[in-house]
């Protein structure tokens, strides 16, 4: 018994130690992927798992303007020590919103685990936003991620990266 707790401690250390090396890219692809990227086309489960990782709604007054005239929500949400804020509408998007976007290193990701292209980048005096399509074969292809990020002589750190399902996307096109 006492060999098996000893086992189980340098196991929980080892990857307590793992995990502390991940970017801000890397928490912000986390956060994107469970709770939008895997509740496409029905993001009714965000709030209860929001809620269920310590989070909660936030009052309208609080909520992104955009997703709550589409009849959506915004939820607050901690994560390994950082917070989030994940705005949703069923029949539009989710956005997660963070104090820290590392937009190099997640375009980085996105291209890796979901084969993007850029196909817009719009720049303002202020922030840049890059639209790219998910080329991935299987029921994301089609779909558009969106990363905000603020220009660097600004010095916020502050992004935002959404997700449109393919089938909302499809339906836009279409009208």
């Amino acid at each position: 018994m006492h060999k098996l707790f000893t086992w189980l401690f340098l196991a929980i250390s080892f990857s307590a130690f793992a995990d502390s090396g991940k970017s801000a890219a890397q928490y912000n692809a986390e956060i994107l992927d469970s709770f939008c990227i895997q509740n496409q086309d029905n993001f009714g489960n965000i709030v209860f798992m929001a809620k269920s990782a310590g989070g909660k709604v936030l009052p309208d007054q609080q909520a992104d303007p955009a997703m709550r005239e589409l009849g959506g929500k915004t939820v607050f949400v901690p994560y390994e020590g950082k917070n989030y804020m994940v705005a949703f509408a069923n029949g539009g998007g989710c956005t997660v919103i963070t104090k820290n976007i590392d937009h190099v290193n997640l375009a980085k990701l996105l291209k890796h685990h979901f084969q993007v292209v850029l196909v817009d980048r719009q720049a303002s005096l202020s922030q840049i936003n890059e639209l790219y399509k998910v080329k991935l074969k299987g029921i994301y292809k089609g779909a558009v991620i969106s990363l905000v990020y603020a220009q660097s002589e600004t010095g916020y750190t502050e992004g935002s990266i959404s997700f449109l399902p393919a089938s909302i996307v499809k339906r836009t096109l279409e009208q």
